[in-house]
């Protein structure tokens, strides 16, 4: 028997919601095996700069991720559409699965956020110690550059006066101690405002002006900035964008969780509405 006004509403409205659905995990699989089997662009940046193996493990998730929403929508969609009880039922519990381990992975994230930043940390100083500048490692150096022009980043972590920011080059790599030209260059180009102007890009590099960093050592006085020169580390610099931008990240992560909690609902109600009115239908 066809279901009529409200649950004719629930089930439509839930084929919709899971076709929706079923794009976004078609998504999450191809980026997933994109991440994974990608050699070049921002991936391989990553990459090479957090360690070979943190981002194989994430697409691998992806993947999972995206394999079990594209599951959870065929049991949806058919289960609404069909007005087959058991699917949306099925359809139910895969989604309480799902809404529980995304609540579960939030908390775990946040239970070892600390340790998750030491790794992340310990990565970052690894790939920039002994592989930035190095001829066998190309895809290191032009990770570290892309990260420090796009974020306007130097460095590992902390502001002006911190030895692991712009100062980390000349106190830890390999690559200021391997230099072979005459005039030392404190930091490399990425750390640079300017990058075109020559002058501009001497300054910034510590080869002209040596009355300013990166040429004198932290920590320094007012007037031993240097205006053309990125201070701040980019961990730092990264989880500062994550701080001013927290509530939209908030807001997103409920969004999700509320639209999981809709389907549920939605789903559970048309189950009802099916038995009801298949009773209704039979009693006549």
């Amino acid at each position: 028997m066809a279901l009529t006004g409200c649950a004719n509403f629930m089930k439509y409205s839930l084929f919709v919601f899971n076709a929706l659905i079923l794009v976004a995990g078609c998504g999450l699989v191809g980026f997933g095996v994109y991440t994974r089997t990608n050699e070049l662009g921002v991936t391989s940046t990553l990459s090479s700069i957090l360690g070979s193996t943190l981002l194989p493990t994430l697409s691998l998730v992806l993947i999972i991720a995206g394999a079990i929403i594209i599951v959870l929508s065929f049991f949806g969609c058919c289960g609404a559409i069909k007005e087959v009880k058991c699917m949306l039922l099925t359809f139910f519990l895969l989604l309480l699965i799902m809404l529980l381990g995304f609540i579960a992975g939030g908390i775990v994230i946040y239970a070892y956020r600390n340790k998750i930043e030491d790794i992340t940390l310990q990565q970052m100083k690894i790939s920039l110690n002994s592989s930035y500048g190095s001829v066998d490692h190309k895809q290191v150096t032009e990770g570290w550059d892309s990260l420090q022009k796009l974020f306007k980043c130097c460095g590992v972590r902390g502001g002006i006066n911190s030895t692991e920011s712009w100062a980390y080059y000349r106190f830890n790599t390999g690559w200021f101690v391997n230099q072979t030209e005459k005039q030392l260059k404190y930091v490399p180009e990425s750390c640079c405002r300017d990058r075109v102007n020559t002058p501009n890009l001497n300054k910034c590099q510590g080869i002209t002006d040596r009355k300013l960093i990166p040429y004198l050592k932290p920590p320094v006085n007012p007037k031993q900035e240097n205006d053309e020169l990125f201070t701040e580390g980019c961990f730092t610099r990264l989880q500062g964008m994550l701080a001013e931008n927290i509530n939209i990240l908030v807001g997103v992560l409920a969004g999700i969780a509320f639209i999981m909690v809709l389907g549920m609902v939605f789903s559970m109600c048309l189950c009802r509405r099916i038995r009801s009115e298949y009773d209704d239908y039979c009693e006549e």
